[in-house]
């Protein structure tokens, strides 16, 4: 690069780096008429917004994997530290049955994108939600799943409800008395209302 008296140097930006990964696709929004914006946990990067130009149309390929809650492999280039541009994507895995539970599987994605900011990594979340994927698909009992899903949540964030019960912590989960899974059922359903929404929130939601 050459300078000319009384002007400055003039230099060239380089392009965004590329990148590569697995993510789960947590949301999915439409911009405009063609394009996608998309909310992905990717592994050891946290939660990213990914921007996809015509993903929404009809040509293109892969469309399930940019469909929550598919484990999709990605090919980007970063942006910003939280946004990044999706160039490829392939099928990684994608959970049919779990989708038969919508409401249930909205709950995880949610709670996600509502405990974690942006770019932030927790692989003990990561593990809860994909665990909880594979049991819907094993066709185990949506309620018991949901339970556990919140259990394993609340222990990850350090508000384990274990504390507020009169039985020792175990080191799995055996199967419990009644009364005991619905002692824990009820102290994690209020400890889980608190965490997302707050006492004052909900107070104010009555």
């Amino acid at each position: 690069m050459v300078s000319e008296p009384g002007h400055r140097l003039k230099g060239f930006s380089l392009p965004p780096p590329w990148s590569w990964g697995y993510g789960l696709v947590l949301r999915r929004k439409v911009l405009g008429e063609e394009d996608l914006s998309l909310e992905i946990f990717f592994l050891k990067r946290g939660i990213l917004e990914g921007l996809v130009r015509r993903g929404v149309l009809a040509s293109s390929p892969h469309r399930g994997a940019l469909d929550p809650p598919a484990f999709t492999y990605f090919q980007f280039q970063w942006l910003t530290q939280e946004r990044v541009r999706i160039r490829h994507w392939e099928e990684a895995r994608l959970f049919p049955r779990a989708r038969g539970q919508a409401h249930l599987v909205l709950e995880f994605c949610h709670a996600l994108t509502s405990l974690l900011p942006r770019g932030w990594w927790d692989p003990g979340l990561f593990r809860c939600i994909l665990r909880s994927l594979k049991a819907l698909e094993r066709g185990e009992n949506p309620e018991k799943v949901r339970i556990l899903f919140r259990l394993g949540v609340l222990e990850t964030t350090g508000h384990s409800p274990w504390h507020l019960l009169s039985t020792r912590h175990p080191s799995t989960i055996p199967p419990l008395n009644k009364r005991l899974e619905e002692d824990l059922e009820k102290v994690v359903n209020t400890l889980w209302q608190d965490l997302l929404e707050g006492p004052s929130r909900r107070d104010f939601q009555r």
